[in-house]
């Protein structure tokens, strides 16, 4: 039997179970939330879990700015346990590197961020090296499980009459003339005027069919986990540098997560993931450990895995309508920043829906500037 909901969201990561969060908290639709695995099966299974305001471009910082209030409700928001772990973020500029521009912008839209000496962060964190060159720190950051924390956006989505198939592959998205109609799955036919393609770096092959081409690039990254040692006996604040490649943060039973990512944008299947981290790559993780925390000179990983990050060409996400369809949403590429903003991304999203339009201007990750136009052909297709 065919099925005719209100809205479709194609993907259970991050992004899409804070989009189906925020729409099915709207009231005024009926959403299924889509995924050709398991719930939350993606990347966001490898994720480290990062919520905090440093980031690339200003309308990301402002997202994860509004994203971390949510995190900060937790209770609130989404009641029970809450896994959300408040740490403080300081980016680190090292003498070796040039960060002023970077920072420049920070300082502008970042909130209750404000430069820091290197002896000073010293001060507050006894086991953080001091030889750096800048160093600028907010405690509006920290982080959480991001499946825990999908998990718990699909949970609280059902409570407002979310539908969820997983398992279900989807075949096609169906569209007459301009006019979005919905998806075919290897389920069934689902009806709905309006589809939200969330699906992270399988996202670029969902719009291929009806000729939009979004050019996504797959950059590597590596996470390793680290017991602290015994002379490490302080609280630490989560440390990331300034171009975004490296990270250290705490995690759960006296241990430390850190990561790196790979500037090199060749890869070309997201289902194509090497698992296997390569000496080079645990040695860039060590070093930016060891840098920033000199007792962990002498440590080595327990476990590491690889994950692989979705951008749009520019490095940026694509946020928004596809101007060649009525009814056709992207919401992809957020990369390594796809945690840190996943709740104003819903929330952005859910007014696009029902509102007519976002509040906040997102205008700068709109898909046309990334998005080739669509083969006239093509947009017969499931008709």
């Amino acid at each position: 039997m065919k099925q005719i909901r209100d809205v479709i969201v194609i993907g259970s990561g991050m992004i899409g179970s804070a989009i189906a969060l925020a729409v099915s908290r709207a009231g005024t639709k009926r959403v299924t939330l889509i995924d050709k695995g398991p719930l939350v099966s993606g990347m966001t299974r490898r994720s480290p879990g990062l919520a905090h305001p440093f980031q690339a471009h200003p309308l990301l910082c402002e997202l994860a700015n509004s994203s971390f209030e949510f995190y900060n409700r937790w209770a609130m928001q989404l009641g029970g346990k809450n896994p959300f772990v408040t740490t403080g973020a300081a980016a680190v500029d090292f003498p070796n590197a040039e960060a002023s521009a970077q920072f420049a912008l920070w300082k502008e839209h970042v909130q209750n961020a404000s430069g820091i000496a290197p002896n000073a962060l010293q001060t507050l964190y006894p086991d953080i090296s001091k030889q750096f060159r800048a160093a600028m720190f907010t405690p509006h950051a920290g982080y959480a499980d991001a499946v825990l924390t999908a998990q718990a956006f699909v949970n609280a989505a059902k409570e407002r009459g979310l539908d969820v198939q997983t398992g279900t592959q989807v075949k096609q998205i169906a569209v007459q003339g301009r006019q979005i109609l919905g998806v075919k799955t290897t389920t069934g036919d689902i009806e709905a005027p309006d589809v939200i393609v969330a699906a992270g770096g399988w996202s670029e092959r969902l719009l291929a069919a009806l000729g939009v081409v979004l050019p996504l690039r797959l950059q590597r990254a590596v996470i390793a986990f680290y017991e602290q040692p015994p002379s490490v006996t302080n609280d630490l604040p989560m440390l990331i540098d300034a171009s975004g490649a490296h990270f250290v943060r705490p995690h759960p039973y006296r241990m430390s997560a850190a990561g790196w990512i790979s500037t090199d944008a060749n890869f070309q299947n997201v289902d194509a993931l090497d698992e296997y981290v390569l000496p080079n790559e645990y040695a860039r993780v060590q070093n930016f450990l060891t840098a920033c925390l000199p007792e962990f000179a002498n440590t080595r990983p327990k476990r590491a895995h690889t994950v692989l990050y979705e951008t749009c060409a520019d490095g940026l996400p694509a946020l928004g309508r596809v101007g060649n369809f009525d009814g056709l949403y992207i919401a992809a590429g957020f990369g390594a920043s796809a945690f840190a903003v996943a709740p104003a991304v819903g929330e952005s999203v859910m007014q696009m829906l029902v509102d007519g339009d976002a509040t906040r201007d997102i205008s700068s990750f709109h898909p046309q500037r990334v998005t080739l136009n669509p083969n006239p052909s093509a947009t017969e297709r499931g008709a």
